[in-house]
């Protein structure tokens, strides 16, 4: 749970999992506890994301997933985010090198970058970082005019995204917490 909610309090998080206060309060401080929990959080960034490189999903796949991300707490987001920028920027930059220079374009290049790219676009609707001026200016046009056409889309995917994001709730816990948020503030008005 504080995976997804931070600095959630140990009230709430008793409320949530019908976990007492009192055990909450004995796991803060045991460091075996706190040693599985910092464990968990690379396997869990790692998992993710081999399971991004590795899979195709739909847009509104990756714009769930991207919703769901922005919500983790921080260093776990960063541990998520941090490695597959760096490997889609590199990416990224061979690719416009490789194609400005007339050079071939690997299937498996491709593919790779039109998944980080859908993530990485989902992404910044979610939580917005400087990447995005990189993303808009430089691969953007390189998705669109070059990476679609060789990989067969007929459809660009910008309209479709842009409606998913109006359209869509951002996340399930998003919703909770709002919902949560909105019974405590209940009580002060």
């Amino acid at each position: 749970m504080q995976a997804y909610f931070g600095q959630a309090s140990l009230g709430w998080i008793s409320k949530q999992t019908k976990i007492p206060i009192k055990r909450l309060r004995e796991w803060r401080q045991e460091p075996q506890f706190l040693l599985v929990m910092d464990w968990s959080k690379s396997i869990f960034s790692k998992a993710f994301r081999e399971n991004l490189v590795l899979k195709d999903y739909t847009l509104a796949q990756y714009h769930y997933i991207a919703a769901e991300i922005s919500l983790l707490e921080e260093s776990l987001r960063v541990a998520a985010r941090g490695p597959l920028y760096k490997r889609f920027k590199k990416l990224g930059r061979s690719l416009i090198s490789r194609h400005q220079n007339n050079l071939n374009l690997s299937n498996y290049g491709l593919r790779l970058f039109r998944r980080l790219f859908l993530f990485f676009l989902a992404l910044e609707h979610h939580w917005p970082s400087p990447a995005q001026k990189r993303i808009s200016e430089d691969f953007l046009p390189l998705a669109r005019d070059v990476i679609w056409p060789l990989q067969d889309d007929k459809l660009w995917v910008g309209p479709t995204l842009e409606s998913l994001q109006q359209t869509s709730p951002l996340s399930q816990i998003r919703l909770v917490l709002e919902s949560e948020l909105s019974d405590t503030l209940q009580h002060f008005l």
